[in-house]
């Protein structure tokens, strides 16, 4: 009965886990040209059905990100790699593209950084919990769980401040740009050297004709007078 439900909890949290995975990564989807979405999705499914088979470097990374971050999981990895070995290769897989996102995130932005891991461990701090009630119901973990859910709120809405603020600057940063093209045109338009004449002026030189001093002047029409007119 014990190994049941010691089987049925490993379960659950790897179910757990991949959902929280989804979640973190689902943030960025969402953001992306969803005509695109639709054209790549059966290069994508493709592509994540060979990537899910693994690997060293996905163990490895797997691995880390529990033992730096995530250390409720270390455990649950190593029972899992030992009872169930499909489901391991699955949270391992999971873990990997987690741990994967907060590298590029590190390496933009430190703030950026600190907002996806605050997210990540309260997504998996909630979805533990869940788990457990999955398997069998406390009044302890129904607590701890509310406090987590508090937790992952709060989280969400940090990204959510994160992600606003850098809209905003790449927004002054455009109306800047904006404006710097708009005085270009307007200082262009102004400028008495930049008429058709100046400029074709100019091409004649830079291909070494001499430029003409003056329009060239119509020739007058020699009028015939009649013997009336006379």
């Amino acid at each position: 009965m014990a190994k049941l439900l010691r089987n049925a909890l490993l379960s659950a949290i790897c179910f757990c886990i991949l959902l929280t995975a989804q979640a973190s990564l689902h943030g960025d989807d969402s953001r992306s040209d969803s005509n695109s979405k639709r054209d790549a999705k059966d290069q994508k499914s493709t592509q994540q059905a060979k990537s899910r088979t693994l690997n060293i470097e996905n163990e490895n990374l797997a691995q880390e990100l529990a033992r730096e971050h995530l250390p409720q999981l270390t455990s649950v990895l190593k029972q899992l790699k030992t009872d169930q070995r499909r489901q391991y290769e699955r949270a391992v897989w999971d873990l990997a593209r987690s741990a994967k996102k907060l590298h590029f995130a590190q390496k933009r932005d430190e703030q950026l950084f600190k907002v996806e891991l605050e997210l990540l461990k309260a997504e998996t701090a909630a979805n533990l919990l869940a788990a457990r009630l999955t398997v069998r119901d406390n009044p302890n973990d129904r607590s701890t769980l509310r406090d987590a859910v508090a937790r992952l709120r709060t989280a969400k809405q940090t990204k959510m401040r994160y992600e606003i603020d850098m809209y905003q600057k790449r927004l002054e940063r455009d109306q800047a740009l904006l404006a710097a093209a708009e005085q270009s045109l307007s200082d262009f338009e102004e400028n008495t050297k930049n008429t058709v004449i100046d400029s074709y002026q100019a091409m004649l030189r830079k291909a070494g004709r001499k430029p003409e001093t003056s329009t060239p002047k119509k020739k007058r029409q020699k009028t015939v007078t009649t013997s009336s007119e006379r």
